[in-house]
């Protein structure tokens, strides 16, 4: 990122390894996140478990191992679910710590990944505009059959696409955004909406619900121009530079919005756009308009808890079965997933229920459904054996990958279940 500048490269490098041997060093290695870590439950290896982890940082921290192909693998293997952190006593940072040595180590890694991540975060998902355009080209070739030639004559395989279009679902036609969405009756204040980036492509949606259920709570809508994606992929895959050149694109672009609050519908991005200010700060950026940017962030979900609705906004009956997916992000890091329990039990006659094994990772964990396919799968398996047991009507999450994921899964073990977004369902049971 040429507006970093090379002090500010070598500042975060040199603050990176101090940091990693103080948060490394806050870790009692007491073992108690070995049974909530997915890949050490998978494996039975100390090295795929948070404790394991944070040693192998350590060392390679104080130069005590070299950043061998294996080593990083462990690294790698991370979902950064983060589920550790909940149930740690001393609080070490886990999160932060394995993103920042993957920054770290990012130099090391073989070249077909460093390629693969390249394309991902320089060329494709910081740049809205074509990215929808991408998203335009699938929608008609799925609309004239193409992409379902391509699957059975063996060619997506054959090109190595299979598993990322098995991901996409039907994409319906896109809509042009409004500046704003004026709220219906009598305003109760204004906020900005986060649309992010793959969520704006493949399930624009939910956030088009998600607009209509706030008008109707009473609440006008901006959604700023210039916005991008949250970072949150370039930044746990190590590319830094990247994810912070996002950051400043989004708290510019949210900066002249006068709102109450800045809502975000996917919890993965939640986590990062929350971030903000440390992010700024870990490469010595003034961080005043991060706090003003992160201070007013809200998982919409919370929001909408949290604000009285009016009178005249009720919910017609749905006498269906609900399975609710916690999203890792929501659990873990917001501690903010009984939200939607609360939210959808507003529903009459919903029979509304947890997914088990929800403190698990689904798989998703942003790109690592893509580049660890083959553990991504052994725990989305589990989420599926859960569904075919309960036969829920419907599965709702907060997290868009999640929601790509579970329905890709879904779709493949031919169950009769819709995936929607908590507010997506209810603004569909919104009465007129």
């Amino acid at each position: 990122m040429s507006q970093l500048g090379q002090d500010a490269c070598s500042s975060y490098k040199t603050q990176g390894i101090a940091f990693l041997e103080k948060g490394t060093d806050s870790c009692v290695r007491c073992g108690l996140c070995l049974p909530h870590c997915p890949t050490y439950l998978l494996t039975g290896d100390e090295s795929e478990s948070p404790r394991g982890r944070i040693s192998l940082i350590r060392a390679l921290a104080q130069n005590q191992l070299a950043p061998t192909p294996p080593l990083l693998g462990h690294l790698e293997r991370c979902l950064t679910c983060r589920a550790c952190e909940s149930v740690c006593p001393s609080d070490v940072p886990y999160g932060r710590l394995i993103d920042t040595v993957r920054a770290q180590v990012r130099v090391q890694q073989s070249r077909g990944q460093r390629v693969k991540k390249h394309l991902l975060h320089q060329w494709l998902i910081p740049r809205p505009t074509l990215l929808r355009g991408l998203g335009g080209l699938m929608r008609l070739a799925q609309r004239i059959g193409v992409v379902g030639l391509a699957r059975r004559s063996g060619l997506l395989e054959a090109l190595g696409w299979a598993s990322l279009e098995a991901l996409l679902p039907e994409l319906p036609p896109r809509q042009g955004w409004q500046p704003f969405f004026p709220a219906q009756g009598k305003e109760r204040g204004q906020v900005a909406l986060f649309t992010g980036c793959v969520t704006d492509v493949v399930d624009q949606p939910s956030l088009m619900a998600t607009v209509q259920l706030l008008n109707q709570v009473g609440y006008g809508v901006h959604i700023p121009r210039k916005q991008v994606c949250c970072g949150a992929l370039a930044r746990h895959d190590g590319e830094w530079e990247r994810a912070l050149a996002l950051a400043v694109e989004n708290i510019t672009a949210f900066a002249t919005a006068e709102v109450e609050a800045i809502l975000c519908t996917a919890s993965g991005c939640t986590t990062s756009l929350v971030d903000y200010p440390q992010w700024l700060q870990e490469v010595g950026m003034e961080a005043v308009a991060a706090r003003d940017f992160a201070g007013k962030l809200w998982d919409v979900n919370q929001f909408l808890l949290q604000r009285a609705w009016p009178a005249s906004v009720t919910l017609k009956p749905l006498a269906k079965r609900i399975a609710v997916q916690d999203p890792c992000s929501l659990r873990h890091v917001l501690h903010q997933h009984e939200a939607v329990y609360t939210l959808l039990r507003r529903i009459p006659e919903a029979d509304i229920l947890p997914l088990p094994s929800n403190g698990q990772c689904c798989g998703a964990a942003g790109s690592y459904m893509l580049t660890q396919p083959e553990f991504a799968q052994f725990l989305r398996a589990e989420k599926i054996n859960a569904l075919q047991k309960i036969q829920p009507d419907i599965l709702v999450t907060s997290n868009i990958g999640c929601a790509l994921y579970l329905a890709a899964g879904i779709k493949e073990a031919a169950l009769p279940i819709e995936i929607l977004h908590p507010v997506q369902l209810l603004a569909r049971q919104l009465s007129f």
